[in-house]
């Protein structure tokens, strides 16, 4: 099983994504959706965030160093929330996403 990890901070922004994939096709799509937002930070917000890949597992820290990005930041993590959730909903018992430090909604 695919599982997604996803860190909020006090205000209910996404901090960190650790992703536990596999070879599977959910677990090809779930690595791609995990991907794409450091892409678009990278390339678009020019952006540094941390990132790590050992094995199966894909980590990475979302760079919020410049506070007038938060927005588009936010824009970026909650689009591919919503995508892993989707994933998730339509592969039962193959994707989990799990989310913590959700104190505060966005």
């Amino acid at each position: 099983m695919v599982e997604v990890l996803i860190e909020r901070d006090d205000e209910g922004r996404v901090q960190v994504v650790t992703l536990y994939g596999d070879e599977s096709p959910e677990g090809l799509a779930a690595a791609t959706l995990v991907e794409a937002p450091v892409l678009g930070m990278k390339h678009y917000l020019h952006l540094d965030p941390e990132v790590s890949h050992e094995g199966s597992v894909l980590r990475f820290r979302v760079d919020r160093s410049d506070l007038f990005l938060d927005r588009e930041i936010d824009a970026i993590m909650e689009t591919m929330v919503l995508g892993l959730r989707a994933l998730a909903q339509d592969r039962p018992g193959k994707v989990a996403v799990r989310e913590v430090g959700l104190d505060v909604l966005v």
